[in-house]
């Protein structure tokens, strides 16, 4: 795996720096999606500005299966020890699009729920959802 330095996406930014955030982290869903992977938790805390001022999308673990039990806190992920049987829900409860909240099953278009969530916390500077 690439060793990836840089710090973390947080808002508020002004909108021309947001923007070309956001058209970052779209290019490279459209990479991911192309290939056949739904990154699934999509949140600030899994995209990284080098210094350089690229911004790369980073923890695609959920996109296999995980096998461990659920953490607390506003940034943990929802876990299941059965994570690879269907209907079991995965990913940052603040950014996951309702039909993965619902355990149903997504799609490429999961992934574009958490990035416009993600988009307005750039714009905003504060999460759109606390739970």
């Amino acid at each position: 795996m690439e060793l990836v330095e840089g710090s973390t996406l947080q808002g508020p930014l002004p909108l021309a720096e947001a923007l070309a955030a956001a058209r970052q982290i779209a290019e490279a869903l459209e990479v991911a999606h192309e290939k056949g992977i739904i990154h699934r938790d999509l949140k600030p805390g899994n995209v990284l500005v080098t210094a350089s001022g690229v911004v790369k999308v980073l923890d695609f673990g959920l996109a296999k299966a995980l096998e461990r039990g659920s953490a607390a806190g506003p940034d943990s992920p929802t876990l299941s020890m059965r994570a690879t049987e269907a209907g079991m829900i995965l990913g940052t409860a603040g950014y996951m699009s309702p039909e993965q909240a619902a355990g149903k099953p997504v799609d490429r278009r999961a992934d574009i729920w958490p990035f416009g969530v993600v988009l307005l916390e750039l714009l905003a500077g504060k999460r759109l959802f606390d739970g």
